[in-house]
């Protein structure tokens, strides 16, 4: 992003939900060239305030996701998924968005060995 999230994590909580609120799609720089050479993508976001953060939907308007599958992971602390895999459906028009993956934000670092799994069942 061109703004960063702060790293303090009340005060990056605070940007994004200033951000959902007034719908702030944030610049976003070094993204890759194309993604066309991809049939898979995963998505892996946190949730703020029951949603991906802007700077997510901001990627996903930037590409065509026609013809590609998303598979959504997630850490939140609590709400579960909220909006956003209906959301990153809406957003990324013409991907197919599979289960998601949500994990507490707590057991994030203890989580390898689920995310491994999910990964190599897909």
């Amino acid at each position: 992003m061109k703004h960063p999230y702060s790293d303090d994590y009340d005060e990056c909580c605070n940007q994004a939900k200033f951000a959902l609120e007034h719908n702030d799609l944030p610049e976003l720089i070094n993204l890759p060239n194309q993604i066309d050479e991809y049939d898979t993508i995963y998505l892996c976001y946190p949730i703020y305030w029951s949603m991906a953060p802007m700077a997510v939907l901001s990627f996903l308007e930037k590409y065509d996701f026609s013809k590609k599958t998303i598979y959504p992971l997630s850490t939140h602390e609590g709400s579960g998924l909220g909006a956003s895999v209906s959301t990153i459906r809406v957003k990324a028009k013409g991907a197919n968005v599979l289960d998601p993956l949500p994990i507490p934000g707590t057991l994030a670092n203890r989580s390898y060995n689920r995310i491994k799994n999910w990964i190599e069942s897909h």
